[in-house]
């Protein structure tokens, strides 16, 4: 249920944990696409998320996903980033990570 209620939070901008959670990484992920990042994969997945802040507001993430197009159902190659999001007036933003700069190779 609480997954739920982040979820609702995210998607009309509200911060509803001071700490990003899964939900929050994925929404912002989302966000970019919507943003027109020509780098967006509409099958990534965020599985965890590990986040530590820091005194700007903004925090360092440390991440795991799955492409859900990943050939290989149940046994699905896991992935790893570190990933920079803050919050501005309009929700979570990344800042870097996933789909911000030059894409790592992810053999997808």
């Amino acid at each position: 249920m609480w997954q739920a209620v982040g979820w609702a939070c995210s998607l009309v901008g509200l911060a509803c944990s001071s700490v990003p959670n899964v939900v929050v990484v994925q929404t912002a992920y989302e966000r970019e696409a919507a943003a027109g990042s020509k780098l967006h994969d509409k099958d990534l997945q965020v599985l965890t998320t590990k986040c530590h802040g820091n005194s700007g507001g903004s925090f360092l993430c440390e991440v795991s996903f799955i492409s859900t197009k990943d050939p290989n159902k149940g046994n699905e190659r896991l992935f790893f980033d570190v990933v920079a999001i803050a919050r501005t007036a309009d929700g979570w933003e990344l800042n870097s990570g996933l789909c911000k700069g030059p894409r790592g190779n992810y053999d997808r």
